[in-house]
């Protein structure tokens, strides 16, 4: 064990009320580390992280700061050693933003209470690194929770402690200040020696693209500790937290999807045909709520995570293949993808923008085969959308020299879908093959 590990816990239990919430939980922090605890509501999370602080006296185990019990320190040498940031606080009095960050400065005043030069760049640079300038002179209680949530990260980076403690860092905040507190939080860990990060977080994605390690948190006992690529697997999740989940690999990073449904919805009772869409990008936004609508037993994909495609899909239920956001479809993805449109009678695919990313959809779509009709849904130009030095182009037309038809507009594609299916290799009645 090394003496000036930034942290380290042995054997820490809590009672609260007359329950033990943690039990038997063990810890160690090491330098240039960002550990993420992960774990439902009610785990215990906040609870580890304020008796790791010193805040929360435990009923059995110890507790060390950069070598020290936790016990044997002051409140002005546990901060100086690490800083806490909460998950909320709301202040007594509307403070501004500057002098509720300059309240971190207090344990590195002497005896006098006199800030220096070090103390006021200390809060400038805090409320610089969390973009809060404009906020300077604005009163703490008039800003939103999302706002508040960045000038107590501010207060926690202006205490200068090696040891960064946070609780749910990034609940209020929105996707892009979600990215840039834990890219910061990397960079601190990464470009300061001796820093070290403990964080807890309900995001397993975020958590898996920034941590180092996780601790899982489950009913007050650690579950696991172990990289994200060691640790992450559904088995885990679903023990964990109680719900299923798909985890894919990509490029060494680990990406936690939502389950899927295992089997596809029937048919609608009003005679829907199982119809599987190829979209993205919003294409699919006016086809897939016209679709279900229409009553038939619906799928897309392969789409990628937060395309507006995928989210539209997973409000109204529809089974889709699932993509990392911004990375070539992947084997596994391609595959669910082919099985679905296996399944389907009917294939869509939407005017969607075709780049290298997601041409495997048509490509896969091709080498299928005969057993479902494919209809193209005719829009903006294929030259203003084929991103794929004309690759896109060539497989299109050969579905269309092996039978695709086209149609202009939803008000035709839902005509066409109340039709009989055609024999194979024929044309939908009144329709001709795509030029």
């Amino acid at each position: 064990m090394i003496a000036e590990a930034p942290m380290e816990a042995r054997g820490v239990a809590v009672d609260l009320g007359g329950r033990r919430v943690l039990a038997g939980v063990d810890l160690d922090l090491h330098v240039g580390e960002l550990l993420a605890i992960v774990g439902p509501n009610g785990s215990g999370k906040t609870t580890l992280l304020r008796t790791l602080l010193g805040l929360q006296p435990p009923a059995e185990g110890e507790v060390r700061l950069l070598g020290r019990p936790v016990r044997e320190l002051r409140p002005a040498a546990r901060a100086r050693r690490a800083a806490w940031m909460p998950q909320e606080e709301r202040p007594s009095e509307n403070l501004t933003v500057e002098e509720y960050v300059g309240l971190a400065r207090f344990p590195h005043i002497g005896a006098f209470g006199l800030e220096d030069a070090s103390d006021r760049l200390a809060v400038d640079a805090a409320v610089a690194a969390c973009d809060l300038e404009a906020f300077r002179n604005r009163g703490v209680l008039d800003l939103s929770g999302g706002e508040r949530q960045r000038v107590l990260f501010a207060r926690a980076l202006a205490q200068a402690s090696p040891v960064l403690v946070l609780d749910e860092p990034t609940s209020h905040l929105d996707m892009a200040r979600q990215f840039e507190t834990m890219a910061y939080l990397d960079r601190f860990r990464r470009e300061r020696p001796g820093r070290a990060v403990l964080v807890s977080m309900h995001d397993l994605n975020l958590a898996c693209r920034f941590a180092d390690h996780l601790l899982w948190l489950s009913r007050g006992r650690v579950a696991a500790v172990d990289t994200p690529q060691a640790s992450v697997t559904a088995e885990r999740i679903y023990q964990v937290f109680g719900v299923e989940t798909l985890v894919q690999r990509h490029d060494g990073q680990v990406v936690v999807f939502p389950a899927r449904p295992a089997t596809e919805p029937p048919p609608s009772s009003r005679g829907g045909r199982r119809v599987h869409v190829i979209c993205g990008g919003g294409s699919g936004e006016q086809l897939l709520p016209a679709l279900v609508g229409a009553g038939h037993s619906v799928s897309a994909g392969a789409l990628h995570l937060l395309d507006s495609d995928e989210a539209l899909a997973q409000e109204l239920h529809v089974s889709v293949a699932v993509e990392a956001p911004f990375s070539p479809l992947s084997e596994p993805t391609r595959a669910e993808n082919r099985r679905l449109m296996a399944n389907a009678d009917v294939v869509v695919v939407a005017p969607l923008a075709l780049g290298p990313a997601n041409i495997a959809n048509l490509e896969d779509l091709l080498a299928l085969g005969a057993g479902r009709q494919i209809v193209l849904m005719e829009g903006t130009p294929l030259a203003g959308r084929d991103f794929t030095g004309g690759q896109a182009g060539r497989v299109l037309r050969e579905l269309a020299a092996r039978g695709a038809v086209a149609v202009a507009g939803l008000a035709a594609l839902l005509q066409l879908l109340r039709e009989p299916a055609p024999p194979e290799g024929e044309p939908a009645s009144g329709r001709s093959p795509v030029p």
